[in-house]
């Protein structure tokens, strides 16, 4: 068998130029003379000339003896890497890897979502983590996919199917039917797990960078449903069949300040300054610096406490002196279970539970706040929005009797004069 001859591996040609810049700013590069090179001067940067891969140009500072020496060090950096690339192409064909079914893309997805950082550069939050492990897990058990390729628009359909219906998922979680916002929110988190996988779940998608698109997904709308707040009628009613102290104060600081329900749950005796007063809603840290709770955000945020609600409060810190949360248990743990509580003293009050959910006291207070001569911006800053426009989602509309009042307050009599239209007419 006669040998074949393999070209020796030329070394990259890496040339030095000096940078030279007069007083206006103009710049214009000379090639460097080895035997008697130019001196830089204060505007001027010596810089590296090569062809690999595309032309580059690196500068390399003011001294040349430094200069030299990197272009010797670029020099053998570009000769190890084209020492590899001829290696890879000097060796046989590996045969084709098997396809990676979908629990070990699961399992690389999970990975990388661990390893993800926020704009803020802080982890995911594990609950966000177990989120995405209890939906993948679920995906994969409905559709019955083992490979990316058996994934289609069809059976993506069908999942959304399933979540709209509701399911029983593995360890017999009872998963309860989805309304439309929830389905699209599920859809927005799959959607980043299957892209991972190589396919694009979105026919319309413009970006789909060799994705595979799967053409019959019938991709749920994102539609908010319109913010709601309480009628001062029903909250009256609401708090008056409350006779728990610690609920009732709970119940009025959701009312009044507007937080989010584990801002409110986490919220710790440190958070409150009775004296201003003021609540601040905050992240929070072990010794180790780990977040033991973060806001949604990641930013702190304070809002005023109306007197009325600090003096209540104050009594409630007398009364609880030596705990850490301010609504905890019994054993001074978080109280996880507020929106049930919500509900119980709904139905008490002869209301329907089914028009309460915590988030509406959220919507209330920045609906109130509005209607009580509070300008948006303000109201932006307590609710912790980043965007004006967040915040305007929040604001409900008028109940149609107050709406009447104020189109009569606000055009009763513009128009009214001693002559009526009948006496001009005629």
């Amino acid at each position: 068998m006669p040998l074949v001859k393999i070209p020796a591996i030329k070394a990259p040609t890496i040339s030095l130029y000096i940078r030279i810049s007069d007083e206006k700013g103009r710049r214009h590069y000379e090639r460097v003379r080895p035997r008697s090179p130019q001196p830089c001067g204060p505007r001027d940067n010596y810089a590296l000339l090569y062809y690999v891969p595309k032309m580059t140009w690196e500068q390399v500072g003011q001294d040349y003896n430094e200069a030299v020496r990197r272009r010797a060090a670029k020099e053998h950096e570009l000769l190890l890497v084209a020492r590899e690339e001829r290696k890879r192409s000097t060796q046989p064909d590996t045969p084709p890897k098997a396809p990676s079914s979908l629990e070990e893309l699961r399992n690389a997805f999970l990975a990388q979502k661990r390893k993800e950082r926020k704009k803020d550069r802080t982890p995911l939050d594990e609950d966000t983590i177990g989120g995405y492990e209890s939906l993948t897990r679920d995906f994969i058990d409905i559709t019955k996919c083992q490979f990316p390729g058996d994934v289609t628009g069809e059976k993506v359909n069908d999942w959304m199917l399933v979540l709209k219906d509701g399911y029983t998922g593995r360890g017999g979680k009872v998963h309860k039917p989805a309304g439309p916002r929830t389905v699209y929110n599920l859809y927005t988190n799959i959607s980043c797990f299957l892209r991972f996988c190589g396919i694009e779940p979105n026919p319309n998608s413009k970006h789909s960078y060799g994705l595979r698109k799967l053409a019959a997904t019938n991709v749920p709308g994102k539609k908010d449903p319109d913010p709601e707040a309480f009628t001062q009628e029903e909250m009256d009613k609401f708090f008056f069949v409350i006779t728990d102290e610690r609920d009732a104060l709970a119940f009025e600081l959701f009312l009044k300040t507007g937080p989010r329900e584990r801002e409110l749950t986490n919220l710790e005796w440190a958070d409150l300054e009775l004296d201003f007063p003021r609540v601040w809603y905050r992240c929070k840290k072990d010794a180790t610096g780990k977040f033991t709770f973060r806001t949604k955000t990641g930013k702190d945020r304070w809002v005023p406490l109306e007197e009325g609600l600090a003096a209540k409060l104050r009594a409630w810190r007398d009364k609880n002196a030596g705990t850490r949360y301010v609504f905890g248990t019994k054993d001074d743990k978080v109280e996880g279970h507020f929106l049930r509580l919500m509900k119980h003293y709904a139905k008490l009050s002869g209301q329907s539970p089914e028009r309460f959910w915590l988030h509406k006291q959220r919507d209330t207070f920045a609906s109130w706040s509005l209607r009580r001569k509070v300008d948006l911006r303000t109201i932006q800053a307590w609710l912790g929005h980043e965007s004006i426009e967040m915040t305007a989602r929040y604001l409900a509309t008028l109940p149609d009797l107050e709406q009447t009042e104020k189109i009569n307050e606000a055009f009763g009599g513009v128009l009214a004069t001693s002559t009526s239209y009948e006496s001009v007419r005629s």
